[in-house]
């Protein structure tokens, strides 16, 4: 089965997500306009989740219902990076899938959260599929990318391709960056390869782009979204940090292939 996906390497420009809202639009009607059957946006996009504070999560669930407007409008599906949400007076890192009518289909509250969201953050039990021109898809966000457990749970649950929407900066290595500036880069880069090989699917990383500062400390983006597969590797990826989107049409077919060669599926299912 194939699908033709748009990858967003979004700018967030202000930590206000009304001010993120027409740039996002601008990206889904391209994406639109090139036929693409689905658009991926990063994580915290509206907001780089930059507060906590609960009168962003009203605001960004305005953003929310601006995109479902756009899925219906521009008849595409869309991954809506992730907001934070307010549930039972908990707080959540939350991916929305929005179908190409506009309406909520799936959503994902981060598993594994990073060393900021820890005691911020609640978080979620359940991983989250969906399903798009039959094609069954996981969603993860961003530090999930580091548990494969993750990812095999996704694939007993029949996932051929899993997404992870990421708001990834070089500074997340911290006392790192005395070995290597590029530690982040790297990391990222070998990863989503080792993903998409040990786990037989195909990776869809979605980053964020350029910089943000918040309280004076600057946090600089990594970039790098990609598309990975096994036998192949990397079959398309931004080696830079900037705004910009690409669309590439990915065919499933070589799971199959895949399984046939290293049989890792048939391994991991019969224990």
């Amino acid at each position: 089965m194939k699908l033709k996906i748009a990858v967003v390497q979004f700018k967030t420009r202000k930590f206000i997500p009304e001010e993120n809202i027409p740039f996002v639009e601008e990206f889904i009607k391209k994406a639109s306009k090139s036929k693409a059957d689905l658009i991926v946006f990063p994580e915290a996009f509206l907001s780089r989740n930059c507060s906590f504070k609960k009168e962003f999560s009203s605001s960004e669930k305005i953003g929310l219902n601006k995109i479902k407007e756009f899925a219906k409008k521009y008849k595409i599906s869309i991954i809506a990076g992730s907001i934070i949400e307010y549930l039972n007076k908990k707080k959540h890192n939350t991916s929305y899938y929005i179908n190409n009518k506009g309406k909520i289909k799936g959503k994902y509250q981060k598993e594994h959260l990073w060393i900021n969201e820890k005691g911020f953050i609640k978080k979620g039990k359940h991983t989250t599929m969906i399903s798009i021109n039959h094609i069954k898809i996981g969603l993860i966000l961003c530090w999930d990318l580091i548990f494969p457990e993750i990812f095999r749970d996704l694939e007993k649950k029949g996932a051929e391709i899993i997404i992870c929407p990421a708001n990834w900066s070089y500074q997340d290595a911290r006392a790192g960056l005395k070995y290597s500036k590029d530690s982040e880069v790297k990391l990222i880069d070998s990863i989503c390869i080792e993903r998409a090989f040990e786990e037989e699917i195909i990776l869809v990383f979605c980053n964020t782009a350029g910089n943000t500062i918040n309280k004076k400390l600057k946090n600089t983006s990594v970039g790098h979204s990609q598309i990975t597969e096994p036998f192949k590797g990397v079959i398309k990826k931004l080696n830079h940090n900037k705004e910009t989107m690409f669309i590439h049409e990915i065919d499933t077919s070589i799971l199959k292939d895949a399984e046939k060669a290293y049989k890792i599926k048939k391994d991991i299912f019969n224990k």
